[in-house]
């Protein structure tokens, strides 16, 4: 039976190709909403010590990871590779298995290139794969809803930010949750 819930012990995040140029072909409601669901994510991660991977497609010819999130994923591990599925790169790989969990949490862009792609890899290998639906984007709608399907076929869990969050928070009232809470408003 598949498990629907996210255990933060056993969890490690994604964060796929948010860079500069990716994310200036995305329409401005969806960068702003990328850009909050992440931070979300990767501040409720930095709050429990869940590993962060962030990925970066053709560093010289996409940019950096956008300059809202460095901040936040300072000390993450920080890999450029060229395949679009995240697994193929060596760097990555072992990253991942360095990592040592079994769910993997992805974000970023394109949802139904390199987040697709990843995803299938490590259900491939087993893991538990949760996609953040509203942190995830591709330029065109029709190309994120059909990465999404795809994803949710395959056998991705496709959960809401918030769902995810409040997963790893648990439980209300504990430092960690007056410190994520606000980014909710």
């Amino acid at each position: 039976m598949k498990n629907y819930f996210i255990n933060r012990d056993d969890a490690f995040v994604m964060l796929i190709d948010m860079q500069e140029k990716l994310m200036a072909a995305m329409k401005d409601k969806v960068q702003i909403d990328l850009k909050k669901n992440c931070e979300i994510i990767l501040r409720t991660a930095n709050e429990y010590s869940i590993p962060v991977i962030v990925t970066e497609q053709y560093r010289r010819g996409l940019g950096a990871t956008i300059h809202e999130l460095q901040e936040i994923i300072e000390g993450a591990e920080n890999l450029e590779k060229s395949y679009f599925d995240c697994t193929k790169d060596c760097d990555i790989n072992q990253s991942i298995e360095k990592a040592g969990r079994k769910t993997a949490i992805l974000m970023g862009i394109e949802s139904h290139i390199c987040v697709l792609q990843t995803a299938l890899s490590l259900l491939q290998k087993g893991m538990d794969v949760i996609i953040a639906s509203d942190a995830v984007a591709s330029r065109h709608k029709r190309d994120w809803e059909t990465g999404l399907r795809l994803l949710n076929e395959a056998g991705a869990g496709i959960y809401p930010t918030e769902t995810i969050a409040f997963m790893l928070l648990e439980k209300a009232g504990t430092p960690e949750f007056k410190k994520i809470s606000p980014l909710f408003k």
